[in-house]
């Protein structure tokens, strides 16, 4: 049952979780009574998810997008990042999304949404160990039984990554919209929460789009091809 509620998640994920990001914005209770303290553990929460998410894509990355929208992997990927935890892409969006609800200072989003959040991703975790088991057998099950899902194993980084280049044109490349979508985020909340002026919202926002849109015609020209 599990499984096939992480396999329908999977397929529907890209209409699903931006739901999660528009209820930040539904008004709430905060969490902390001091908004300062909500923002300073918001902002290092998801520094440490977009970190997590740039290590991964920019050493050794691993396709899982799918195949018309259903679990896929042509091959089991144990190395780098992925000797460390397994799933490090939904660590990264895990840490990002709590680091969201703090920002925000929600305690429905935290109470709610987030817990919601973190059962939707045990279940896809579910569906894609069920295809990578059925498809590499036991070189998957030891896998799995040496490295854990979403917690690291922060003793192996010194190991982890010997050998491995990053390489940031692939991270702009592939997070350049994500990067855009968490900035403008953090933006609005503070517009909203009246943390910040309305003229230095548009200003900041004016500058962060024009990056985008440079990394944009960059990418179209192939000029962040490794």
């Amino acid at each position: 049952m599990f499984v096939k509620l992480g396999n329908w998640l999977f397929h529907y994920r890209n209409f699903l979780f931006p739901v999660f990001y528009a209820a930040l914005f539904i008004p709430s209770l905060p969490v902390f009574t001091k908004t300062i303290y909500a923002e300073t553990a918001g902002v290092v929460i998801i520094l440490a998810g977009m970190l997590v998410r740039a290590i991964t894509i920019g050493l050794v990355y691993i396709v899982r997008g799918g195949r018309n929208r259903t679990i896929f992997a042509d091959n089991l990927v144990t190395e780098g990042i992925y000797h460390i935890c397994r799933n490090p892409m939904y660590l990264g969006n895990i840490l990002l999304l709590l680091g969201f609800g703090l920002f925000a200072n929600s305690l429905w989003f935290m109470a709610v949404f987030f817990p919601l959040f973190v059962l939707f991703y045990a279940a896809i975790i579910k569906a894609e160990e069920a295809f990578l088991q059925n498809k590499f057998g036991d070189e998957f099950r030891r896998y799995k039984k040496n490295v854990r899902a979403l917690i690291p194993h922060l003793d192996r980084i010194n190991t982890a990554f010997y050998g491995h280049s990053f390489k940031w044109k692939k991270v702009l490349s592939k997070e350049h919209n994500s990067l855009y979508l968490y900035l403008s985020g953090i933006l609005l909340l503070l517009l909203l929460k009246e943390r910040m002026e309305f003229r230095l919202f548009i200003v900041v926002f004016l500058l962060i789009s024009v990056i985008y849109g440079v990394i944009k015609w960059f990418k179209k020209r192939r000029l962040l091809e490794d």
